[in-house]
Parts: C-alpha cells; sequence; structure tokens
C-alpha cells in the first residue's frame, strides 16, 4: 500500500467517519456541525469525482472526519464500541449494495433527480434531506440488516432529525462505497491502524498548512 493509495483509503475512512459523528452529534443534541454535514451531503451526489479530495470539495470538508480517524486509531485510548459497530454497519450494507445492480441503478436515478432540487435550493434544504431520507428508506433500508440508532428519543421522535440521520447514514453509505473503490478492506481496521492514523496526521498538516498559506496570501 503505497502513499497516495493510503491517502485515499484515510479520505473516504474519514467520510465514514464524519457520518458517523455527525448522527451521534445529532442524536444526542439535535445539532451538527454545519459545515461537516453540507459536506456529507454534498458527498451523496459525487458519483463520478475526477479526484477522491472532489466528493468532499477539498480536505476541510473533512477535516472533522480525518480528526475523528486520529483519535479513534490512537491504541492509547479505549476502543469506542459504538463508533465501531456503526462503521462496520456502514461497510457491511456497502457490500450487499454492491450485491444489487438494480439497486445500484435505483439509487443512482434518485439521486439524480434530487440533485436538481439540491442545485436550486442547497445540498441542505429540508426538501432535499426528506427525499435523501426516503432513498434511504426505500433503497437500503429495505435490506434485512438494520442500523439501530441510538440516542435520545426526544430528538429521535422529531421527523426532521430522522430525516437528517438517514441522510447521513445514506453519506456513510456513499463514503463506504468509494473506500472499497480505492482499495480499503476491513483488514486494515484491524491490523494497519497505525499506518492510517499517521496518514490522517499528515493530511491534517497539510490542511492546516494550506490555509495559513491562503491567510498570507490575502
Amino acid at each position: 500500500m503505497n502513499q497516495n493509495n493510503l491517502d485515499k483509503i484515510t479520505i473516504a475512512l474519514a467520510g465514514i467517519l464524519q457520518a458517523i459523528a455527525l448522527v451521534r452529534e445529532l442524536t444526542q443534541t439535535s445539532r451538527t456541525d454545519e459545515a461537516a454535514f453540507t459536506t456529507s451531503m454534498h458527498s451523496i451526489f459525487e458519483l463520478n469525482p475526477q479526484h477522491i479530495t472532489t466528493v468532499f470539495g477539498d480536505l476541510s470538508g473533512i477535516r472533522l472526519g480525518l480528526e475523528k480517524i486520529i483519535h479513534t486509531f490512537d491504541t492509547t485510548h479505549t476502543i469506542d464500541k459504538l463508533q465501531h459497530r456503526y462503521m462496520l454497519s456502514l461497510i457491511h450494507l456497502q457490500k450487499k449494495l454492491s450485491r444489487s445492480p438494480k439497486m445500484l441503478a435505483a439509487l443512482a436515478l434518485r439521486l439524480k433527480q434530487i440533485q436538481k432540487q439540491a442545485d436550486y435550493f442547497s445540498y441542505t434544504h429540508p426538501t432535499v434531506i426528506a427525499n435523501l431520507a426516503d432513498v434511504y428508506v426505500n433503497t437500503i433500508g429495505t435490506f434485512k440488516f438494520r442500523i439501530i440508532v441510538l440516542g435520545s428519543q426526544r430528538v429521535l421522535h422529531a421527523q426532521e432529525n430522522m430525516e437528517k440521520v438517514r441522510a447521513l447514514l445514506l453519506a456513510g453509505v456513499r463514503s463506504a462505497v468509494l473506500w472499497r473503490q480505492v482499495g480499503g478492506s476491513r483488514l486494515q481496521i484491524l491490523f494497519s491502524r497505525h499506518k492510517i492514523k499517521v496518514a490522517a496526521e499528515r493530511l491534517l498538516k497539510q490542511l492546516e498548512h494550506n490555509q495559513r498559506a491562503q491567510k498570507e496570501l490575502t
């Protein structure tokens, strides 16, 4: 696994962990990091990207995800069992989705339709989120395997919040698809944790360097 491939795998994995982090924040507080949420919603529609970073706009779009990798893959920290379960569940759903060409085609068609709404309104407009949630329910949500989302019942009972959760799960599966496409595997999560953590730290430093350089230019 060369550095270029490792970076791609790390970026895609950051997309998965970012979606999970947003789900957990939302289900506990009914709030989300708006910039990260917008990026995760945007990533759903990037089906044929020229480069992996364009799925998330640029590295700044997955800052939260990179930070989560660094924390999660730090061996000095106790394993976050709920995050680990969500991550493996999204990867499992991606695998099931990859085995259903009809569902993939239906998903792509629906996303093209919703893209028009996103272009007119925004990626985070309530109508767009509601339609993404509906896509999740009627495609991936039809599998016998389901992700059980935990959180505050007060938060989860609000329709708007559940629609955001389902849209974020769709974003998580999309990142899992990307992760597989660039060579991600479950064995890497077990045996290449340090390499992935180091790659995330390097990418985060690169992002911070680029942002400082931009500030100096302005």
